[in-house]
């Protein structure tokens, strides 16, 4: 057996104070009832919630009854945003979403990971922004610390693993430049810049 082997301690639990984890755990149970049980169309209750939870929504957000959110009061949606079915928002860090962003579905905003240079492989947690009129197409993964530029896309099943400039398609596994975003009708660029 090697030392490495004899001296690699995994850390078990979160390193979170039991008044955050009790807290964690009311709101899972509400997110997995209540929240699920109000039909889509009544959002505002579902703003409600959140926000009790210390969620900084604007009232126009709309978030799928299927939505998985975690931690929510560091989440921070701006005007017309949307989060989809399945999405899960992993706020051990805070999320932040600009305005008019599509949160697609299954899409897993993760700012949560584990040092893997560590023997105790503890938590490391770093801050997502996705900056405004991004789309985040189904199924794609933001890992921790990444910045998505203003008006990006990024495809479906994509892992993105570094920041994205402003007016970009980025796809693949991870997650690279396709090309730029030209809108038809000349989109006023200089309202959206990193």
């Amino acid at each position: 057996m090697s030392s490495t082997s004899t001296t690699f301690d995994p850390v078990q639990t979160t390193p979170f104070t039991f008044n955050v984890k009790l807290k964690a755990h009311l709101w899972k149970i509400i997110n997995r009832t209540i929240f699920r049980l109000l039909p889509l169309q009544v959002r505002s209750y579902r703003i409600f919630l959140l926000r009790i939870f210390g969620a900084k929504l604007a009232n126009t957000v709309t978030i799928s009854p299927l939505a998985n959110i975690d931690y929510p009061w560091n989440l921070k949606m701006g005007h017309l945003s949307s989060l989809g079915d399945g999405a899960w928002a992993y706020c051990l860090a805070s999320i932040s979403i600009g305005d008019r962003c599509c949160i697609g579905k299954d899409v897993y905003l993760l700012t949560g990971s584990h040092d893997i240079e560590d023997t105790g492989f503890n938590m490391v947690t770093k801050p997502i922004i996705i900056n405004d009129c991004c789309w985040i197409a189904t199924g794609a993964y933001i890992l921790p610390g990444i910045e998505i530029g203003a008006c990006t896309v990024v495809a479906a099943r994509s892992v993105v693993v570094k920041n994205t400039a402003s007016f970009t398609v980025v796809g693949g596994n991870p997650a690279k430049f396709v090309k730029t975003r030209i809108f038809k009708n000349g989109y006023d660029l200089s309202t959206h810049t990193n």
